[in-house]
């Protein structure tokens, strides 16, 4: 273990580098050993700031929610058809197990030895809850994927038994949300920070994982007062914590609004160095320099999800759509996460019919649609020096998902008049203002509706099919995309198409623990349902 974090730091020196934010911007100005490490409050410091480099995104590429019914990825095919098989997992599914339990380690690492420190109590209580909440978001992501999984909470050395069997889904839950509790009841964090610690785990953060945790379980458990009260304990320290709905919806996600009001807990990013490459991956060829573009396509299945301006899904009576004119008067939400046929970029009307060039054959839009939601305007590839994105933030939790978290919880356990409360609370968002749910119409389908459009994109929506129990209605079918065609001077004429079939079994609702683990473990047997 002495040279464990000789590995870290030079990661840290890596990552560190042309960091835009404050308190992630020190580094390292040689090698250090583990005494070094922990004779230094400093170098304590940077091993922790190197913990934040871990927290959970997105897979490489493409996106969580191509798992889902709201994107379509260009990439490894086989996972989003649910084709692939525990002894050939895409590096996606690998990367998530691997990537969790190295962060984990070096929680453990860090929690393990920093009574050694030669600082203050303050600085000790603050680090080590700090690297409690980092574990516990990291097992979080392991559960929703895995389900069962070692539950590992020292460092473990080359000489003991590493082959530790899988604890229950159930089991770990319990475990974040006494940790959440305990980081609560400790108070060694603050409630929001100024200046260089903007970014930093906060009260709410804890609490606002324990939320989500939570809503999640009392789909299994049927728990469903512990996910209300949870919620409630995030909306009550609203005040202290300063959280609210930010006004500009489209706005929330750009560099400028970083670390705004809803924000509760995000990936803080440097300008150079962007682990999701939203922009160079997502925008469309001709808004890119040659290369990745497009790679995560929204589907005509979420585009029919967005209702009309007045409320009414496109399918029903009154709601005024027009075949012909498919994009007029929707939610605004539809307008800030989806680029269509139509729509402008960057001063530029984008022509989508196939062979323009926004949409040519070398790099087709198989459904018609690009990515518009995370993109920030001050951001061109086409002219700036960064490789792969511009410098925003990307959000991990934010307040509306917890408004959304009090509503279902509420709804389920009989509060309805909260439910419905609550869910227009995000309707009415001044750039949204959407019309309200009138009193005896709100139903859990309009709930679980709110959550795909408010949230959409966000990495959710996989984990929330999973837990509803609706694979085969959502995950089973057919992608959709749009067939854009045009004869002469006529107008253009759209037509939905299958883009890509999928099969869903129940083995789904849960990813394989992958071989090569199992071979290294195999204590890790047996493997999930189906694998």
């Amino acid at each position: 273990m002495k040279r464990y974090s000789l590995i870290i730091f030079l990661f840290a020196i890596i990552f560190a580098s042309g960091c835009k934010k404050d308190f992630l911007n020190s580094q390292p100005l040689d090698r250090f050993s583990d005494e070094d490490v922990y004779k230094d409050s400093t170098l304590t410091g940077l091993f922790l700031n190197n913990l934040y480099a871990g927290i959970p995104t997105e897979f490489a590429g493409s996106m969580r929610d191509a798992f889902s019914d709201q994107l379509y990825s260009s990439g490894n095919v086989s996972i989003y058809q649910n084709t692939f098989a525990a002894s050939t997992a895409p590096f996606g599914i690998t990367g998530a197990y691997n990537t969790a339990y190295i962060n984990i380690r070096r929680c453990n690492i860090l929690i393990a030895n920093i009574d050694r420190v030669p600082a203050s109590a303050k600085f000790k209580n603050q680090t080590r809850d700090e690297a409690r909440f980092l574990r516990a978001l990291n097992y979080s992501y392991l559960i929703n994927y895995f389900g069962a999984v070692p539950l590992i909470t020292k460092a473990q050395d080359l000489d003991e038994n590493l082959n530790v069997p899988r604890n229950s889904y159930e089991e770990i839950a319990n475990f974040i949300v006494a940790e959440m509790d305990d980081i609560n009841k400790g108070q060694f964090l603050a409630y929001k920070y100024a200046g260089a610690n903007i970014g930093r785990i906060t009260i709410g953060a804890a609490l606002a994982l324990k939320s989500r945790v939570l809503l999640y379980a009392a789909s299994y458990n049927n728990n469903w007062q512990a996910a209300y009260n949870a919620a409630k304990d995030v909306i009550d320290i609203t005040a202290k914590a300063g959280y609210g709905l930010y006004p500009n919806y489209e706005a929330m996600f750009y560099e400028a609004n970083d670390n705004n009001v809803e924000v509760i807990l995000d990936h803080q990013y440097k300008s150079n160095f962007q682990a999701y490459h939203v922009h160079h991956y997502n925008l469309p060829w001709g808004i890119v320099p040659p290369g990745p573009s497009a790679l995560n396509q929204p589907t005509q299945n979420i585009v029919n999800e967005y209702e009309m301006s007045n409320g009414k899904m496109i399918g029903e009576s009154g709601s005024g759509y027009d075949l012909n004119k498919p994009y007029e008067n929707r939610d605004p939400r539809f307008y800030a996460s989806i680029l269509y046929d139509g729509s402008t970029w960057l001063g530029k009307t984008l022509n989508f019919l196939p062979g323009s060039n926004y949409n040519p054959s070398s790099a087709p839009l198989a459904t018609g649609y690009a990515l518009k939601k995370m993109q920030d305007p001050a951001f061109d590839p086409m002219v700036t020096t960064k490789s792969y994105g511009g410098g925003q933030n990307y959000i991990l939790i934010r307040y509306a998902e917890i408004l959304l978290n009090f509503a279902e919880a509420a709804y389920r356990i009989g509060q309805t008049e909260d439910a419905r409360i609550y869910v227009n609370k995000v309707r009415k968002r001044p750039s949204v203002n959407m019309p309200d749910i009138l009193p005896g119409e709100i139903t859990l389908e309009k709930i679980m509706h709110e959550r795909n459009i408010e949230l959409a994109f966000e990495g959710t929506r996989l984990w929330d099919i999973r837990r509803w129990k609706m694979g085969p209605q959502l995950l089973g079918t057919p992608i959709k995309g749009i067939t854009i065609t045009q004869s002469g001077t006529n107008p253009r004429q759209y037509t939905e198409k299958t883009v890509l079939q999928r099969t869903f079994t129940d083995r789904l609702y849960l990813f394989p623990i992958y071989q090569a683990e199992v071979e290294k473990n195999p204590a890790l047997l047996p493997n999930n349902p189906g694998w």
